[in-house]
């Protein structure tokens, strides 16, 4: 059942990949996907890897849609506005909003296994879940031009023996809001590579480096600059050169037929990630994420169980992910890493269990403490519970509700606080 909603999705794609090359493909979709949400707070809840789409305390609402075409085997389109609603906004009771934005929109163009993208996208590296180190959707879409090759290649020579790669480039111009922590057009250079040398066992390595803006007594970068940035890694003390850079490895590791052993679960999925950030060779300063995945438990088709953790304190020198006096990994407010932000860890759990394809939920549960380095370490715990039902082929209708109990809130002592969430989602597939 699973396999034949896939196919019927993505129905144009499999056409064209298995088509003929001197058979051009014409695909326009108006209308691909329709949503309408409804969210209301109780209090300033956390809600976060949604893009950066905020909700205040109160009532909140959205509608977005996505539009996608391809003209021939070259050029590809999508796009996807958004309308937000906001109730008291700021917590300022009475200031209400909406506002229309595109959300998301790209061009791509592509030549046998080349492609380029310009537009607002997102990017998520790693196997994490729950959170990644360097690249997640808790930020809001980037405008960038990202480099990349559609489909897994071999490389050449003995390189063949790390079996199908993948990479990605791009090069983003950040926000330019007086309060984003970051000088204005500043620019975020990232890369990306992965190899899957073996069908259980996949692994990558990602980079990125935050550099460059308009800053008074400091002249622009060239061409010869931009290099030099990218590819060095030493200390130039605020100069035009300077940058904020990180780097991450990653690896998963998936463990099949595991019920022929013991009656756990049908499969189970280790995975990891590593990263420095600082001036080291390699980078010190370390964080890392690590995780684990049933599924199928107790071989119960569809019953998944998942457990996340990640610690983003190094020992030495724990606030510094994410943190710079200059160039802070940052977008409209919001780190574009792990969720938990800097000087933090955070520990995840998750059951959900989809039914004959058509009635679905989810129990989490999320502690993340901030702050670590702190005498008063914040504390929140996070509880969801989320319910879906497919009513129809094309209409889907999602609640979920949430509870979060805070202490120390904002690193003070003795203080707590506790928020609920209650949302609903109408999701037209056509």
């Amino acid at each position: 059942m699973l396999l034949h909603r896939l196919s019927e999705d993505y129905d144009e794609e499999i056409s064209l990949a298995t088509a003929q090359a001197s058979i051009p493909s014409t695909v326009l979709k108006p209308l691909d996907e329709f949503s309408i949400t409804y969210m209301n707070l109780d209090g300033p809840f956390s809600i976060f890897n949604n893009e950066r789409i905020e909700y205040f305390n109160g009532n909140n609402a959205t509608v977005r849609f996505q539009s996608e075409a391809r003209l021939w085997r070259v050029f590809s389109f999508s796009i996807e506005p958004l309308f937000l609603y906001n109730e008291n906004i700021q917590g300022i009771e009475g200031n209400d909003e909406s506002t229309l934005r595109l959300h998301k929109g790209y061009i791509k163009f592509t030549v046998d296994n080349f492609e380029i993208e310009w537009g607002k996208d997102t990017l998520w590296w790693g196997p994490g879940y729950h959170g990644a180190l360097l690249m997640s959707n808790n930020a809001r879409p980037f405008e960038m031009y990202k480099i990349s090759n559609p489909r897994a290649t071999l490389l050449p020579w003995i390189f063949r023996y790390l079996g199908p790669f993948r990479y990605n480039l791009f090069i983003s111009e950040l926000d330019k809001e007086a309060a984003s922590g970051h000088p204005p057009n500043s620019k975020l250079f990232g890369a990306r590579i992965d190899f899957k040398p073996h069908p259980l066992f996949e692994f990558g390595m990602s980079y990125l480096s935050h550099f460059g803006g308009d800053r008074p007594g400091i002249e622009g970068l060239d061409l010869s600059d931009y290099y030099r940035v990218i590819v060095s890694n030493e200390c130039r003390s605020l100069d035009k050169r300077d940058s904020n850079k990180q780097a991450a490895i990653d690896a998963a590791f998936t463990m099949p037929n595991i019920s022929d052993i013991v009656p756990l679960a049908d499969s189970m999925k280790l995975y990891a990630e590593w990263g420095g950030e600082d001036q080291g060779i390699a980078p010190d300063k370390r964080a890392y994420l690590f995780g684990v995945a049933w599924d199928n438990l107790l071989t119960v088709h569809g019953l998944n169980l998942r457990a996340e953790y990640a610690n983003l304190s190094p020992e030495r020198g724990p606030g510094v992910w994410y943190s710079h006096p200059v160039w802070p990994m940052t977008h409209y407010g919001r780190v574009f890493g792990h969720h938990a932000g800097t000087d933090s860890d955070d520990l995840f759990f998750e059951i959900s269990h989809n039914i004959r394809d058509r009635f679905s939920y989810k129990l989490s549960f999320d502690k993340e403490r901030s702050g670590l380095s702190n005498p008063n370490t914040q504390e929140k715990q996070q509880y969801l519970i989320e319910a879906g039902c497919k009513i129809t082929q094309w209409l889907k209708v999602t609640i979920i509700c949430g509870r979060e109990e805070i202490t120390n809130a904002g690193n003070v002592e003795g203080v707590e606080e506790e928020n609920h969430f209650l949302g609903t989602a109408l999701t037209f597939t056509f």
